[in-house]
């Protein structure tokens, strides 16, 4: 009854997260790691993707705002930068809450819920309300995060769950952001990118 519970819970209070054993079965708006971009945009779009690099190119950032979603308001994805084929070695499903900060944390609350009762598992880090400062906002932007690790190596595949306060500076609206990351990824980011 709990399993059918949590799967319940998962489909009603997040509907594109679906239960799983695995990380790499864990979808948002239907896509998950491991995908080919190509299985669910055209070429073009992809092409119109907002494009970031790390300081290190091993890997881009394609960021996409599209009312095809059904549950999120933009998407993220990592692949590596030369990757004709678009494999997704990060997901990001990001939410927007402008003006509405109180929302935002019971999002990301009831998210975090929902992960810890799919993936019991996983080793969960809950930094809690600390204020972290947002490193993309000079302005004093903060966000509070909890991350879910498939085992105690800081460098096993990811999930993060955050809640991030920009500042009213940046220009940029407070939103909830759903994140899952390869090992691949979670490496490079932590260990190559910024270096």
């Amino acid at each position: 009854m709990r399993i059918f519970l949590s799967i319940i819970i998962l489909i009603f209070s997040l509907q594109s997260l679906v239960k799983a054993d695995d990380i790499k079965d864990l979808e948002i708006e239907g896509m998950a790691l491991g995908d080919s971009l190509l299985d669910h945009f055209t070429k073009k779009e992809i092409d119109n993707f907002y494009i970031e690099r790390y300081p290190k190119k091993d890997f881009i950032i394609l960021s996409v705002v599209s009312e095809k979603f059904k549950n999120y308001d933009a998407m993220q994805f990592n692949t590596k930068r030369n990757d004709k084929k678009y494999i997704i070695e990060g997901i990001a499903g990001i939410i927007i809450y402008e003006k509405d900060l109180k929302a935002c944390y019971k999002k990301k609350d009831e998210i975090v819920n929902d992960i810890s009762s799919a993936f019991k598992n996983f080793y969960k880090n809950d930094a809690g309300r600390l204020n972290n400062p947002v490193g993309a906002d000079p302005y004093g932007g903060t966000y509070d995060i909890v991350t879910f690790r498939k085992n105690k190596s800081m460098s096993s595949e990811r999930i993060q769950i955050s809640c991030n306060d920009w500042s009213e500076q940046s220009g940029i609206v407070d939103s909830v952001k759903v994140e899952i990351y390869s090992e691949e990824l979670v490496y490079f980011i932590d260990n190559v990118a910024y270096d």
